[in-house]
């Protein structure tokens, strides 16, 4: 600390340390100058520190966190059913009741259009709830050390066009410009892609809504040995005594007393966590009435091994759930059935409401013992398992199922109010949702999953780079497929003889060798297995066929 104050005169150094006995303290370190003194060599005296016992204040903040967790937790599922059911209302409105009222009967149109213009309000109310108790579960997480970061090498650009593409719609309702200005050839960098692009999304939201008029520039620049992303906007400034408070949680800078609240006041600070688990850095320069520069630069990893370029692993994976579904599927009942799973009956009746429309069968249990006995009585084609149930929870369920011969073939969604990925890719869980449950999101997983068939399918991956070939098959796994490897050619022959695999991917050199690809299409039983070349293509599509 003493060596930093050296460095950044006239500035605080702050840090944690521990006390002893348990104790949390916060350092605080600056350096005392001399006046008068032009030497800056002589200038400095010397520094000083002041250590502070904040375990009180810790454990209050952990405490106030772990109950807005709760509570965020509890008000979940009965939004999910409020937005199922209003979600159900507003269709049967619009294609039963709405049809079937004469024109001529004006009055009765009229209500029904109110009806209808009300319950918009109510899925649009809940949707907004839904975000708003979504960051402060994010936050809540954060500071746990609970949530679960997927490091990829990743093109910065597609960062930026993807968070352009969420908020587009905010641009054209303003009538704002947006700008973009990013230097060419930018490096990949190792960060969690989607957790980035939730960043850029939120600056890119706060810049249109405090914005009137102008424009808002998205820029990207190369900086020495980091990447800076900058959104510049010509809004209405921040005065100088909010600049330190707009990465504070639930700080909300203006006047409160004028201006109405916008969202929890968490959003920056979510963005700060994310930046800085990053090893990167958040900051702002603003200035009232004239705009806002939010900036944020994530480090390069100069010892990075280049991780298969041409891979773009989550457009691999919805290449290779695509393959399956387009395959002519096997065993097919005229009525599928679904098993759903929850202990709470609203949510068991929303999801029957809505899925005895699509023309499923419905099965139901309400909680985990009376699950994996229906599961091996009844034999669902697919089941929608919720997590959070008494006695026995969702992940015990499906690893019960998963490890019983008669029930480890039926697809699994599970229904859960924060996502654990690493648990349920370990139990070859096949799908999640999140409450509030994006109905129609759900309906076409499950048209996929049952296209699909079993769940257990198996994948050849085909690589003579180690790396790659590793990458590969943990991210298959983590899908929940089953994943046997190959590091030549006589190999993968051999081994898609002896296993008949589901997918062949082969990387970018066995694509290009014909006499396999030749060998493997003609050999008896493999005919219409699905085969995914992997080459040099660009960034978006990272994948060849």
């Amino acid at each position: 600390m003493v060596e930093a104050t050296e460095h950044r005169e006239g500035e605080i150094v702050t840090l944690e340390v521990e006390l002893g006995n348990h104790r949390i303290g916060q350092a605080l370190a600056t350096t005392i100058l001399k006046e008068a003194v032009k030497d800056e060599a002589d200038r400095s005296l010397g520094s000083v520190i002041l250590i502070r016992d904040v375990t009180v204040e810790r454990e209050v903040d952990r405490m106030k966190t772990d109950f807005l967790a709760t509570v965020s937790h509890e008000l979940r599922t009965p939004l999910t059913s409020v937005l199922g059911f209003a979600s159900i209302i507003k269709e049967k409105l619009e294609e039963a009741i709405v049809p079937a009222v004469p024109v001529e009967d004006k009055k009765t149109k009229k209500a029904l259009k109110k009806v209808g213009d009300n319950i918009n309000i109510i899925v649009s109310e809940a949707e907004r709830l839904t975000s708003l108790i979504n960051d402060v579960l994010d936050i809540a997480k954060m500071e746990a050390g609970r949530v679960e970061w997927h490091l990829e090498q990743t093109d910065p650009v597609q960062i930026l066009k993807r968070a352009i593409a969420a908020t587009s719609s905010l641009f054209e309702k303003n009538n704002l410009k947006l700008i973009k200005d990013f230097s060419p050839s930018l490096p990949h960098v190792s960060v969690d892609r989607d957790r980035l692009i939730q960043v850029v999304i939120n600056l890119l939201s706060n810049a249109v809504k405090f914005t009137r008029s102008g424009s808002v520039t998205c820029r990207a620049r190369l900086m020495t040995d980091e990447i800076v992303i900058s959104i510049i906007d010509t809004g209405i400034g921040i005065a100088p005594e909010d600049r330190s408070k707009v990465f504070e949680r639930f700080k909300q800078v203006g006047d409160i007393l004028t201006e109405k609240p916008q969202g929890t006041g968490l959003g920056l600070p979510i963005c700060k966590q994310i930046v800085e688990h990053h090893r990167g850095r958040i900051w702002v320069e603003s200035e009232l009435g004239k705009g806002s520069t939010f900036a944020f630069a994530i480090p390069l990893d100069r010892n990075l091994q280049p991780l298969a370029e041409y891979t773009n692993l989550t457009a691999l994976i919805a290449q290779l759930k695509q393959q399956v579904a387009n395959r002519t599927p096997r065993n097919i009942k005229e009525s599928k059935q679904i098993l759903v799973v929850d202990d709470d009956a609203n949510i068991r009746e929303m999801l029957r409401q809505s899925l005895e429309e699509e023309g499923y069968e419905i099965a139901e249990a309400l909680n985990g013992v009376e699950a994996i006995s229906k599961a091996k009585t009844v034999k669902p084609d697919l089941i929608i398992l919720d997590v959070l149930m008494p006695h026995i929870d969702g992940y015990d369920v499906a690893a019960v199922l998963k490890h019983d011969p008669q029930t480890a073939g039926i697809p699994i969604i599970v229904l859960s109010l924060i996502q654990d990925r690493e648990r349920g890719g370990r139990l070859g869980i096949d799908s999640y949702f999140t409450k509030p449950i994006n109905i129609a999101g759900l309906l076409k997983e499950i048209n996929l999953l049952l296209q699909q068939g079993s769940s257990n399918k198996t994948v050849l991956v085909v690589s003579g780079n180690d790396l790659i070939r590793k990458t590969l098959a943990d991210a298959l796994l983590f899908q929940g497929y089953n994943v046997i490897k190959a590091s030549d050619a006589a190999k993968c022959l051999d081994r898609a003889k002896s296993i008949a695999p589901d997918l062949i991917v082969l990387d970018e050199l066995f694509s290009q060798d014909r006499e396999l690809v030749k060998n493997l299409r003609l050999t008896e039983g493999l005919e219409n297995v699905s085969l995914i070349f992997l080459g040099h293509l660009e960034a978006d599509s990272g994948y060849s066929k």
